[in-house]
C-alpha cells in the first residue's frame, strides 16, 4: 500500500505544472459518510452567474482531477462554488438518475463548499468529506 501511495504522489508531482493556457491543475479526494466515493460529479461555478465550465468525476479511491478543456488540465485561478452530485446510471434509460447526496451539494445555493484556487502550479483540494444526512 505504501509503495502505491508513493507512486501516486510521484506521478501527480510529475504532472503538476501549470499549463500553458494559465490553468491550475486541481486534484483531491471525495469521501461520503467516511468512505471514498466513485462516480461523484464535481462542478466548479465561478462567482459570476456564468455556467460551470470545469468539472471532474471521482474514480477509484474517490480521487478526482478537474478539467476545463481536456482531461486534468485544471481551472483558471479564482473563487468557485463547488457542487457535487452522486447519481446512478440507469441501464434502461441510459441516463444518470437521482442524487445519493440528497441534493445537499447539488447547486450553488445548496453547497457550502467554496475554493479559492490561487495562481500556482497545483491546487490540492485535499479530502472533501460529504455526508448523506444532517
Amino acid at each position: 500500500m505504501f509503495s502505491l501511495a508513493s507512486f501516486t504522489v510521484g506521478f501527480v508531482g510529475c504532472r503538476s505544472k501549470q499549463t500553458d493556457d494559465g490553468l491550475v491543475p486541481v486534484r483531491g479526494v471525495v469521501t461520503v459518510d467516511g468512505e471514498p466515493a466513485v462516480g461523484v460529479v464535481i462542478e466548479l461555478h465561478p462567482e459570476s452567474d456564468g455556467p460551470a465550465l470545469s468539472k471532474g468525476v471521482t474514480s477509484d479511491g474517490g480521487m478526482f482531477e478537474i478539467s476545463t478543456h481536456r482531461q486534468g488540465d485544471g481551472v483558471v485561478p479564482g473563487v468557485y462554488d463547488v457542487t457535487f452530485v452522486w447519481s446512478e446510471f440507469n441501464v434502461v434509460s441510459r441516463s444518470q438518475e437521482g442524487d445519493r447526496l440528497n441534493g445537499r451539494y447539488a447547486t450553488k445555493k445548496a453547497t457550502s463548499i467554496q475554493w479559492n484556487v490561487p495562481d500556482q502550479s497545483l491546487f490540492d483540494a485535499g479530502t472533501i468529506e460529504l455526508t448523506t444526512t444532517d
